[in-house]
Parts: C-alpha cells; structure tokens; sequence
C-alpha cells in the first residue's frame, strides 16, 4: 500500500496489468492503494483495512464480482463501503444487477479523468469523502513510475527536475531518468508548492536541487541543477521573477 495522502482504496481484479495502470494513477490522485488479484484475497483485505472505496472488477476466476460484492455486502463490517465497478461486459442486464449493490458501473476501457471524476463523486457522497476536494486533486508525497514489469514509488525528494516528453514528461533524479504516463500540468497540479516550481513550459524543478543561476550564451538565465551532470535548463522570461523570489535572490 502507498503511503497515506488521502482516502483509501481497494482495487480487486485479475488484470495484473489493470492494477499497475490504476495504482499509477491512483498515487498520483494522493490516495491510498492496496491491490489485489484474488477475489478471496480482496474480501480479506476489505474486511482488515476498511477501505473508503473498493474497485471491483466483475469477471475473475472462481468468484465473479457479482459474489465479492455480495459478500461485502452481507457484512456489518463492510456492507456500507461503496463500490465502483470496472468491467468490459456492458450488458444490461449485469450492469443493472450489479447497481443493484454497486454505487457505480464504469466500462472497460475507460478514460483517465471520467474515472478520476467518478471516484471522486462517490467519496463527495459518503461519510468517507471529507477531505478529498473535488475541485483539486491532493498533493503526492511519492511519484509512480513504471520500470518494466514494476511500478516505482520515488520519493519526491529524490526528484531533481521533470521535463517535458510529448504529452508525458521525464522525471530525473541525481543520476537517472524515468518515463512518467503524466504531463508536466497534471504534476504541476499535484506537486507540493513549496517544494517545486515551474521554471520553463518544458520543465519543473525541484528548488532544493537547485546549485546556481547563470547566464546561457544567449544572456538568458538559466538554473543548474545538483544533478551528476549538472544539468542547465532555461528559465523563461515569465518565470523569472517567480524564480528569484523562490531561490531568495
């Protein structure tokens, strides 16, 4: 399980890949995990951790999500924590009887935000939603990255800089660099204020990474980082002041 920023959540499928997709996304929202890819595994898990909301797949091996969802259900201990379902079968008759228990029915595949928005609509509805704004996302305290079959949690810390990689972006540490599956607004969103700033359109640094402000050939300022390789990104003219007044100068 991640480390507590937010509301808890359970995710019960059999999609090993399903579950790294939405733990990513998940951590990067600033709440907190548990997985689990067993059906018996995930009634334990809610039974023992009480999550805010499960994520129930519908279609597992010997137990459906239908039976899961009965059995939390017919448990005082768990029988009021609601439930988001995630499935491809959409046909009506499953979709009707699993609302029938379910707070929520979404269709496999689904879009990022359409899922981030119900999620947060049904902890808005629920006792268990204080704290968890709907107008912004909570702050990370780690970032997910994918490094082959695995999903890395890099403390914030350990965070140089980011740089903009098309729609996504590039996270580098002291002496590495991770692909992200965000974009530099969608950190800019969740990152703490205090801790990074925006110094161009392509990048966010970290400030206590930061060694020195020069000039470039150009006579535009730049930051270097205390990276290995003492990395020089620009600083745009619209920063600039923004900058300074963060670095003290």
């Amino acid at each position: 399980m991640s480390e507590k920023t937010g509301s808890r959540i359970l995710v019960i499928d059999d999609d090993r890949d399903m579950l790294k997709m939405l733990e990513a996304m998940l951590v990067l929202d600033g709440f907190s995990v548990s997985l689990c890819s067993d059906p018996d595994k995930g009634l334990a898990t809610a039974a023992e951790e009480l999550p805010d909301l499960i994520l129930l797949d519908m279609v597992m091996p010997r137990k459906s999500g239908l039976e899961v969802m009965m059995e939390i259900r017919s448990s005082p201990a768990t029988s009021r924590i609601p439930i988001l379902f995630l499935s491809a079968v959409g046909e009506e008759a499953v979709v009707v009887k699993a609302l029938k228990g379910a707070d929520d029915y979404v269709i496999k595949p689904f879009k990022t935000l359409e899922l981030e928005a119900r999620i947060l609509k049904i902890l808005e509805r629920t006792a268990h939603g204080d704290g968890v704004p709907a107008d912004r996302p909570a702050k990370l305290q780690r970032l997910p990255v994918q490094r082959g079959d695995e999903t890395l949690l890099i403390p914030l810390p350990e965070i140089y800089y980011f740089e903009a990689a098309g729609k996504y972006s590039y996270a580098n540490t002291r002496d590495r660099r991770f692909l992200t599956n965000f974009s530099l607004g969608q950190l800019e969103e969740r990152l703490p204020e205090a801790g990074f700033i925006r110094t161009h359109r392509s990048h966010i640094v970290n400030v206590d990474c930061v060694r020195k402000v020069t000039r470039d050939k150009t006579k535009g300022t730049c930051v270097v980082m205390a990276d290995d390789a003492e990395t020089r990104l620009k600083v745009s003219d619209s920063q600039l002041h923004l900058v300074k007044e963060r670095l003290g100068l």
